[in-house]
């Protein structure tokens, strides 16, 4: 007999400090480091990204996909120049990067995805 599935419904966002203690800046362990945060975390319409970072020092800056593979940060969709706090308040996949020179090529950029629910399904099979 199956065991009925685990529904998990997250009721509050959840806010989030990129990179965590490292924060937004060249990886030491190049591209690998923010795709892995990214990859740990499952992020939600209604959830908080902390961008911490030196201003001066760090940009963050949104652009498309095809900007992001190629380090291309002529032309970004935003650029915050200030540690910030976003909201997400639509699903969809983000790309960000700095615009600062070879920042990008050296590893600070980052894909994630908000998913439009909160909704978690956990499915196990066990013997009653």
């Amino acid at each position: 007999m199956a065991a009925p599935s685990l529904v998990l419904n997250r009721t509050e966002a959840a806010e989030y400090v990129v990179g965590d203690d490292l924060g937004w800046t060249i990886p030491p362990d190049g591209a690998a480091t923010y795709a892995s945060w990214a990859s740990k975390h499952t992020l939600v319409v209604g959830d908080i990204l902390v961008f911490k970072f030196e201003a001066g020092e760090q940009d963050l800056a949104f652009v498309t996909k095809e900007d992001l593979g190629s380090c291309d940060t002529a032309d970004p969709l935003h650029v915050f120049e200030k540690p910030t706090t976003i909201k997400f308040l639509g699903a969809d996949t983000f790309y960000v990067t700095s615009t600062l020179a070879g920042h990008c090529s050296k590893g600070q950029k980052m894909t994630f995805d908000i998913s439009p629910s909160s909704t978690f399904f956990n499915q196990s099979k066990s013997k009653c």
